[in-house]
């Protein structure tokens, strides 16, 4: 037997060897939240009827915007109603909003954003308009970046609509594209790709980047480095018109909807393990 017979013979006992052994599954995902029992339902008051987005603000508090005002309503868990209202701009179509330490950021679906200091009234503007996108519906907040998120609803007609999600660094004021959502990642189990995201929020534990679409009633879930984790669809009868998402630092998960012929609402799903 020559060497290059035994080459040959020592690489089929190889293949052999590695093929014998049992493959790795893939490890199988669990969404830790019972997306069809919110543990609660709480109503919004009329000058919330059309709340667009929702962000944690500090012990038992959420910030919420409604879609045409520029009013951040405080709104207390607890007792179940706006216990404070912050004047922090003209009305507008208000898409988005996230408190970020002392700052408060509101977004309009035109990529300009607001930044007002709850400590000393001190306001900034942020440009995040881009040529290429025709309106944004989602804002969220990355701590391990220190980046804004701000997620693409719709691109101007001749340019590839691929949902993008983009970052704006607090740290370097660098606006760049961060990840984006392919017609893989939305597809239905009726295989419809109705997919038009109307907010973002970074889950506090895992990292992981949920982005919510009213249209087609769907969550994805995605990974911190943009691969898809699972796709969520929800039931239409519980989420009528979802348009927020926020957690808290526990992980729970808080989801708005704007009322229809009645106020809007905010449904919580606690976090398990």
């Amino acid at each position: 037997m020559n060497i290059l017979q035994i080459f040959i013979a020592l690489l089929v006992l190889v293949l052999v060897v590695f093929a014998c052994f049992p493959k790795k599954k893939a490890k199988e995902y669990t969404f830790r939240y019972d997306i069809d029992k919110p543990n609660n339902r709480m109503e919004m008051p009329q000058n919330l009827k059309e709340i667009s987005g929702l962000s944690f603000y500090k012990d038992n508090l959420l910030a919420c915007v409604n879609d045409e005002k520029g009013t951040v309503f405080i709104y207390d868990l607890s007792s179940q109603q706006v216990v404070e209202t912050i004047d922090i701009g003209k009305n507008g179509d208000y898409e988005g909003i996230e408190v970020v330490d002392d700052e408060i950021f509101i977004m309009k679906s035109n990529g300009k954003i607001k930044g007002f200091r709850i400590s000393d009234g001190s306001e900034r503007k942020i440009d995040c308009s881009n040529k290429d996108v025709k309106e944004y519906e989602g804002l969220s907040y990355h701590p391990q970046t220190r980046s804004l998120l701000l997620v693409t609803k719709e691109k101007d007609k001749d340019k590839n609509d691929k949902k993008t999600i983009y970052s704006y660094s607090l740290s370097t004021e660098k606006f760049d594209k961060y990840l984006t959502i392919n017609e893989d990642m939305i597809k239905g189990s009726d295989g419809k790709k109705t997919f038009a995201p109307s907010s973002i929020a970074v889950h506090p534990i895992a990292g992981e980047v949920f982005v919510l679409s009213s249209q087609g009633k769907k969550l994805l879930i995605l990974s911190p480095e943009g691969e898809k984790n699972t796709l969520i669809e929800l039931n239409p009868e519980t989420f009528v018109q979802p348009e927020g998402i926020c957690f808290t630092p526990n992980g729970d998960l808080y989801i708005s909807s704007e009322g229809t012929n009645a106020n809007g609402y905010i449904l919580k799903f606690s976090y398990f393990n």
